[in-house]
């Protein structure tokens, strides 16, 4: 198994990353997420009344830090946040989330107006590179 392979197989067990962004202040937030590894972007649902989606439309620059503390292991990922509001056509992303963590998934109706009722939006964080430039560390 390549390191690549490896660090794919690593993204796709229900781990949280760390979304770090940088409030207006300056300051670092920091925040647990679970997310969805499409091979391309991470996807991570929040809420338009946290402080990442206000951080998020400010400022699209961002970290994700992914670990294994039991394992040794850890990928740390520079790159930058779309805010995506528009919940349909995202809802394929929204999906992919959800059974990664032993969720539940429920028709696309009614994962929608879920969705729509609890004000998500789904961040869409590029890397700003393949996963060979990322500070990956136990995957060797």
């Amino acid at each position: 198994m390549t390191p690549d392979d490896k660090i794919a197989a690593f993204l796709a067990e229900p781990r949280n990353a760390v979304v770090v962004g940088t409030r207006a202040d300056g300051r670092p937030h920091a925040t647990p997420s679970w997310f969805a590894w499409d091979g391309q972007l991470f996807y991570v649902s929040t809420t338009k009344d946290r402080v990442k989606y206000r951080i998020f439309t400010r400022d699209p620059r961002a970290q994700i830090l992914v670990d294994d503390p039991t394992g040794f292991r850890y990928l740390m990922v520079y790159g930058t946040v779309d805010v995506r509001e528009d919940l349909a056509a995202e809802l394929p992303h929204f999906r992919a989330i959800r059974p990664k963590y032993g969720r539940e998934v429920p028709s696309d109706s009614e994962l929608l107006a879920g969705l729509a009722a609890e004000h998500r939006v789904l961040l869409a964080f590029t890397p700003a590179g393949p996963p060979g430039t990322w500070t990956a560390r136990g995957f060797g």
